[in-house]
């Protein structure tokens, strides 16, 4: 169940922002293979002014990340013919720096981490709100453009470490250290605040694109 979908398609409070003549609506991918709540992301997010396209299955979402990388992908975990771990494993080799957003029912702590430590950015639990969704979209389309603003920066090196904001890599030693595109941006900004303490509000805005909400434990 996915709440915020029924009784509110025709409420004016989703209606898009306007989007300026020539600016290309971000897009997004949708992997998911349940009806309801696929139909449910794909209007709420173009209702946010965000450029959609829903496939229903893995190998179908394959197919189209091949054809056009979106600007976030938001997947699905228990799909047909390819499953949303190994799509991330197959993405990550060939596209590093994709915002993807995982949603799934499946809840448990081992396996929040273990799509984390595949390569994904954010992952929301079922059933969520549709306006919790448009802000995490929202909030990984803003850490991408903070990663490419990054890429013009010369190296920062400190002791054994080098970070390479243009090629986004980090060495320990000259040893290259394998991260993810969020374990990066967070290696980044604490480098980058290295001089100071930074509160984990500050952290987070600068991360994960956002406010953090009161009891969240993203950072530590």
């Amino acid at each position: 169940m996915v709440t915020g979908t029924t009784g509110s398609r025709r409420s004016g409070l989703l209606s898009s922002p306007p989007v300026e003549a020539g600016t290309r609506q971000p897009r997004i991918l949708i992997v998911e293979d349940d009806d309801a709540t696929g139909d449910a992301m794909e209007f709420h997010l173009a209702r946010g002014g965000l450029e959609t396209r829903l496939v229903r299955d893995g190998l179908a979402g394959m197919r189209a990340l091949t054809a056009e990388v979106p600007d976030v992908l938001v997947l699905d975990l228990m799909l047909p013919h390819m499953d949303g771990w190994h799509l991330i494993r197959r993405v990550r080799e060939w596209a590093p720096q994709l915002p993807i957003i995982v949603v799934t029912a499946r809840t448990n702590e081992h396996d929040r981490v273990e799509v984390l430590s595949l390569g994904a950015d954010d992952v929301m639990a079922k059933p969520f709100s549709m306006r919790e969704l448009r802000a995490r979209v929202r909030a990984a389309l803003r850490r991408s453009a903070a990663v490419s603003a990054d890429a013009e920066r010369a190296p920062i090196s400190e002791g054994d470490l080098r970070i390479d904001p243009e090629r986004l890599t980090a060495e320990i030693g000259g040893r290259a250290a394998d991260l993810t595109p969020m374990e990066f941006r967070l290696l980044l900004t604490l480098a980058d605040a290295r001089q100071r303490a930074l509160s984990r509000d500050e952290i987070y805005r600068k991360v994960w694109g956002g406010e953090r909400a009161h009891g969240d434990r993203s950072v530590d």
